[in-house]
């Protein structure tokens, strides 16, 4: 299981609110997009008993980005003449386990709940056009997988790995030794969350980010807060992928936590592995209380770049470009 994301050279409660809410107000509910909505998971299965090198040279051109992507890169078919892809992609559709899969994607995606998903990707899109004044991508194709990707992102397209979404109490995930944390994660509620993490993640390379602890906390901070800003509805458990009960955690031991990274003097540790403790999914925080989720330093970061963006006057572009994390700590006033 794995997330591709761009670029694919070759994804206090009042001031919760309030700082969720900043620069809303400007954003207008008549801004527009214009996007193209692929089902391609279903387009490729009612073509399921004539996939002919004919139908392959017209899958290339109709959709001459996602289609070599998806072949090549998705679903790990080798480059090959046209013959030899349509045979290769006949035995993929047609094999039981992901026949499986497509017909419990089919069941759970019905057209009603991936047109919300596409409004919702649509949203994102709008929201991202008013702060950057353009539009990053015009395509929005769905696919099966067969768990490879969960998101994928290019300068025109974003695709969406429905069969990561199955829902929790799928058994796939399980079985193929994905972490209970993780596949918790894998509904659709996730989805346009997940979009939008993956387009920040590929115009913001974590690898070059600092390797020291509050580089890295401020890193994920402005990744959450961007969400903020392009999905203004969306619930703070989503965005960071806790459960309510993790985030009341979190919101009523701030203090604690902070304490706890300061008095250990962890916010300038440089050793990966010791502030990955503190950064990375699992089932808690190292060296924590019972009841605390994991990657607490992100959420520590949310909340310092949030009271950064309310006690100054900068623009989401600005946050995003400042690399300065000790100076956004320092002007941010965040005292929890």
């Amino acid at each position: 299981m794995r997330s591709e994301y761009r670029k694919v050279s070759l994804l206090a409660i009042l001031f919760i609110v309030i700082a969720a809410c900043t620069h809303r107000d400007t954003f207008s509910e008549n801004e527009t997009v214009s996007t193209t909505h692929i089902r391609f998971d279903s387009l490729l299965y009612a073509d399921a008993d004539s996939i002919t090198p004919e139908q392959i040279i017209k899958y290339r051109s109709s959709y001459p980005e996602f289609f070599d992507l998806y072949v090549n890169r998705i679903i790990h078919l080798p480059p090959t003449d046209s013959a030899k892809l349509a045979s290769n992609l006949n035995a993929f559709i047609h094999d039981k386990d992901v026949q499986d899969i497509h017909n419990r994607t089919q069941k759970i995606f019905t057209p009603v709940v991936t047109q919300k998903i596409f409004s919702g990707i649509d949203d994102f899109l709008k929201h991202y056009k008013h702060y950057f004044n353009k539009q990053p991508a015009k395509e929005i194709v769905t696919f099966i997988s067969a768990f490879n990707y969960s998101i994928i992102t290019t300068d025109s397209l974003i695709g969406v790995g429905l069969d990561m979404y199955l829902g929790s109490d799928c058994e796939f995930y399980p079985s193929i030794g994905i972490p209970e944390y993780a596949y918790r994660r894998f509904s659709k509620e996730y989805i346009v969350n997940d979009v939008i993490k993956g387009w920040y993640q590929s115009e913001h390379d974590i690898d070059h980010v600092k390797k020291e602890l509050l580089s890295q906390m401020i890193y994920y901070g402005k990744q959450l807060y961007f969400a903020d800003m392009m999905a203004p509805d969306m619930q703070d458990s989503v965005k960071i992928g806790y459960t309510a009960k993790q985030l009341e955690w979190c919101n009523n031991n701030s203090k604690q936590m902070w304490a706890f990274y300061i008095e250990k003097k962890l916010l300038y540790a440089t050793d990966e592995m010791e502030y990955m403790k503190y950064v990375g999914d699992g089932n808690t925080t190292q060296g924590f209380p019972e009841g605390a989720p994991a990657k607490t330093a992100q959420w520590l970061g949310w909340q310092i770049v949030r009271s950064y963006m309310k006690n100054n006057k900068t623009t989401l572009p600005q946050l995003l470009e400042e690399t300065d994390a000790q100076k956004i700590l320092e002007k941010s006033g965040f005292k929890p």
